[in-house]
């Protein structure tokens, strides 16, 4: 049995209503320093785009209730080999992977419509490096 930190397979996003802009649940890494986020959707021409946020200062209590909200700043990717902080989303029916090698707290994912209309599900999982 491994005993590096890892995180398993968690859906932060189920479903979601690609009409409207999302933000995903909140993944706190603590000491994972790689993350991918895959991301599926179907729909009648949904177009928007992802992006990755991440915190420092953002907390929970071990009930779920928050402390504090963060201060969230958005990430850098690398796109088809080129930085970007916003990565495109359309089609009729998709998938993509997001890798992200970061030492931040936190991370979520945010969906932001254009137009059209599906459904957006993410899951997330993580590992040390």
């Amino acid at each position: 049995m491994s005993t590096r930190t890892n995180l398993r397979p968690m859906v932060v996003m189920n479903a979601v209503d690609m009409s409207q802009s999302e933000t995903s649940l909140v993944t706190v890494l603590q000491s994972i320093t790689k993350a991918a986020y895959a991301v599926t959707w179907t729909g009648t021409s949904p177009v928007g785009t992802l992006s990755i946020q991440a915190s420092n200062d953002y907390s929970i209590e071990p009930s779920g209730i928050v402390n504090n909200a963060g201060t969230w700043t958005t990430l850098t990717l690398q796109y088809n080999g080129s930085a970007v902080t916003t990565i495109p989303v359309s089609g009729n029916t998709g998938t993509g992977l997001i890798d992200i090698t970061t030492s931040a707290y936190a991370i979520r994912l945010i969906y932001t419509a254009a137009s059209g209309t599906g459904k957006l599900t993410a899951t997330i999982v993580g590992k040390v490096s």
